[in-house]
């Protein structure tokens, strides 16, 4: 056994005894990818299992964040007007990672804008071939690999059929939390280390609540 396999047998260890959770497939996954990236500031934090009936002010004491504002989450979301089957267009996608805070609210008009936006003035389409939902359990396992309230931009299953948008109201955080790929395991990182290690685009797509 190498001595970095060593140490993650110890992590998991450590993680079963003191939440009753493991490591699995999917949060190696996630963790390799932002370490392959070479994403010096990511951390990563497990959670209780109670954690989700928290108010978020609580959890983000937990996760020993700033405000809540620095919580976030990753949702796909399927454009029901695109052709399925196609090749992935990144201007006109099928399906879109949105990254934004829990404290604000995903504002369809501004994704479908700044959707369009990404082509050229002439060459954009009609709002009316947008209406973006919440992507399907079947279509987010296979793009994504990740099950509800794990979901991480990092070490996705198919990153090459999804177009990234991160809401330009994270940028300002300088650091954020966001999915790990388990459910009860958070993933800590700057600004900075995600826009190198995805490349998203940084659109406005919210508002706070």
């Amino acid at each position: 056994m190498t001595a970095l396999e060593t140490l993650e047998s110890r992590a998991e260890e450590l993680e079963k005894a003191h939440y009753g959770a493991q490591s699995d497939e999917s949060s190696r996954r996630a963790l390799k990818a932002v370490q392959a990236l070479g994403l010096y500031s990511a951390r990563t934090k497990w959670v209780p299992e109670a954690y989700y009936s928290w108010p978020l002010a609580q959890r983000a004491a937990c996760l020993g964040a700033p405000s809540v504002h620095h919580l976030c989450k990753s949702l796909l979301l399927d454009n029901k007007k695109a052709p399925a089957g196609r090749p992935h267009d990144p201007t006109f996608p099928k399906f879109v990672l949105v990254i934004l805070q829990y404290a604000a609210t995903l504002d369809t008009k501004l994704l479908v804008n700044a959707v369009r936006a990404l082509r050229p003035v002439k060459e954009r389409f009609d709002a009316s071939h947008f209406d973006f939902r919440i992507a399907a359990q079947a279509d987010n396992d296979r793009l994504t690999g990740y099950v509800h309230n794990s979901v991480t931009p990092f070490g996705m299953a198919q990153p090459e059929e999804v177009t990234i948008l991160l809401a330009q109201d994270i940028v300002p955080l300088h650091f954020f939390w966001m999915g790990g790929g388990h459910v009860h395991c958070k993933l800590g990182l700057s600004v900075a280390d995600c826009l190198q290690g995805l490349r998203p685009h940084v659109v406005a797509i919210s508002k706070p609540r």
